[in-house]
């Protein structure tokens, strides 16, 4: 007779992205996942392979969970007005008190420390939304919205250059009062 799982998938996730969030891959032992998950050890490895098997399926959740909505911003506006509703949704994020960075930004300066599959994942996320800022700037120009003379994919490389900074900022304490000014001195570059 094959025994039910007694663990809700999602929830599992949730609180494994929320670990790798807050202490970082490298610091989170299998010890620390089956007190955060709930999981025995033997269900996590039956479910997720290894540490690495949850820590990949972990990403792509948050990618799903907290990330899409802000990559919907730009599918659903491919121009300057979505580009710079994207950047205010970052800098929001970048300044609340409670802010922990982004797993993704987070593990990209610790790539050496993942997996190839998480690293590959995380570089993956990145491209495509440099990719959607590059449409929605090339869609800006074409309406008149955006400067002729600049390029396109030089700029989503500094937007994402920019969103990368912001996130690493917004982590140390005290600096999220200077996040409002780095925005405005972000779309004044984007507008100029």
């Amino acid at each position: 007779m094959v025994r039910s799982r007694e663990y809700d998938r999602y929830e599992v996730l949730e609180k494994a992205a929320d670990l790798f969030w807050r202490q970082g891959y490298k610091a989170s032992s299998v010890a620390d996942i089956v007190q955060a998950t709930g999981l025995n050890t033997a269900s996590m490895y039956k479910e997720f392979g290894d540490k690495d098997g949850l820590f990949e399926e972990a990403l792509e959740h948050y990618r799903q969970q907290t990330l899409a909505p802000r990559v919907q911003i730009l599918i659903d506006e491919p121009n300057i007005k979505g580009v710079e509703a994207f950047l205010e949704s970052v800098v929001k994020g970048a300044a609340s008190m409670e802010y922990k960075g982004c797993l993704m930004m987070n593990h990209l300066a610790q790539k050496h420390s993942i997996s190839p599959e998480a690293a590959k994942k995380i570089g993956d996320f990145c491209a495509v939304m440099e990719g959607l800022l590059k449409t929605a700037l090339q869609n800006a120009r074409a309406e008149g919205e955006f400067s002729a003379d600049k390029d396109p994919a030089a700029t989503a490389s500094f937007i994402m250059c920019c969103v990368h900074g912001l996130v690493l900022y917004g982590r140390h304490p005290g600096k999220s009062t200077d996040i409002a000014n780095i925005y405005d001195v972000i779309l004044r570059a984007l507008r100029a």
